[in-house]
């Protein structure tokens, strides 16, 4: 199959910054650079200095680099001590959770659980806290938009002097579902332990999901559940706190695009038959990016629907197409064109997703 262009843009700020040279060699695998890097970035967290850390995110001038660096901001923030870890701190996490809602007229879920302690208990139960101790959960469903305003100080903040007692709230989001399809969305649960040296975080302990996912599925769903709404909970493995925005957006993603490829293929089956499938690589007029998928009928021109899978800059945009093509695959669809082009984020058509005669007119004209 043709390769999908990557329509994102690194290296924002410019090249000439003193950490440039740094930032290149660390995605590179530089063990000096990456030792120089870590040292800038604990002092930048000891002193609050969060714009000059996100500002050195828009130095990397490649995926790789851009990644390998925010690798080395979480790390940092998440083990405060230059490296080593402590006899005994805290770990904060974030438990993402994909939700998929069906109801016949709007309805309002609660952004708080109103037993927590019951899936303390749960995952205690399951073997997933390990070594742990004082093993807490917020009670509040957060969203992501509210991870992504955390600023890496605060997640360096909370790990390194959590007996200081600082506030360490995030606001929950409740949830509204509209009526008609299913709709998805992403949620957190929040906590932290105490963690001895020697034994496995409850970032380890709890990375088995086969152990207590389907337990929590159901205590999610017992406490959410309201009359004329079908829930559906998926919970995933703990992640960090400064990684579970990404992470989170991720599994939402794919959950989303699994519920659109079987929905619209089933109005396209039952109308027209299989349809054609575009994928195409959008750079937006505000200079984010996206991969659409498109499906439409050579036999009715009216039948046009698409999927907008937002390109987050950690995204490793060949597992995402590898994502979408095996799914389509397990659907038996068997007419898949890739746009070699990087388009802009309106067609010429006016419309936001391609049909195949456009799709092989533009293949045809690069």
């Amino acid at each position: 199959m043709p390769q999908l262009p990557d329509p994102r843009r690194y290296g924002a700020l410019a090249a000439n910054d003193e950490l440039a040279p740094l930032i290149a060699r660390n995605g590179s695998g530089d063990a000096a650079a990456r030792t120089e890097l870590r040292a800038w970035l604990t002092r930048c967290l000891d002193q609050g200095n969060d714009q000059e850390i996100l500002a050195a995110l828009q130095v990397a001038t490649s995926q790789s680099a851009y990644r390998a660096l925010w690798d080395l901001i979480c790390l940092a923030a998440d083990c405060p001590g230059g490296g080593t870890r402590q006899a005994i701190g805290a770990r904060v996490f974030a438990l993402p959770v994909v939700l998929v809602t069906a109801t016949r007229k709007a309805a309002v879920v609660p952004g708080a659980l109103p037993d927590v302690d019951a899936i303390r208990t749960l995952l205690e139960r399951h073997g997933a806290v390990g070594a742990t101790r004082n093993f807490g959960l917020s009670n509040a469903l957060c969203s992501r938009e509210a991870l992504e305003r955390l600023k890496p100080s605060d997640a360096y903040g909370w790990s390194a002097d959590w007996a200081a007692g600082a506030a360490r709230e995030i606001p929950p989001q409740d949830i509204a579902a509209s009526a008609g399809r299913e709709q998805v969305h992403l949620r957190f649960l929040v906590g932290a332990g105490i963690t001895p040296e020697d034994a496995p975080s409850f970032l380890e302990t709890a990375a088995n999901i086969g152990a207590w996912g389907l337990a929590l599925t159901r205590a999610l769903v017992r406490q959410l559940a309201q009359p004329g709404l079908d829930l559906l909970a998926m919970p995933r493995p703990p992640v960090s706190l400064l990684r579970a925005a990404h992470s989170g957006q991720r599994a939402e993603l794919e959950v989303a695009f699994n519920l659109f490829a079987s929905n619209a293929l089933r109005n396209f089956r039952s109308a027209v038959g299989d349809p054609v499938v575009a994928l195409s690589a959008h750079r937006l007029e505000g200079g984010a990016a996206e991969v659409r998928v498109s499906m439409s009928s050579p036999f009715d021109d009216t039948l046009l629907e698409g999927f907008r899978w937002p390109l987050h800059p950690l995204d490793d945009l060949d597992r995402i197409l590898t994502a979408i093509t095996d799914l389509l695959q397990d659907c038996r669809v068997t007419d898949v064109r890739v746009v070699e082009v990087v388009l802009p984020e309106r067609l010429e058509s006016g419309t936001w997703f391609l049909r195949a005669t456009e799709a092989a007119s533009l293949a045809a004209r690069h």
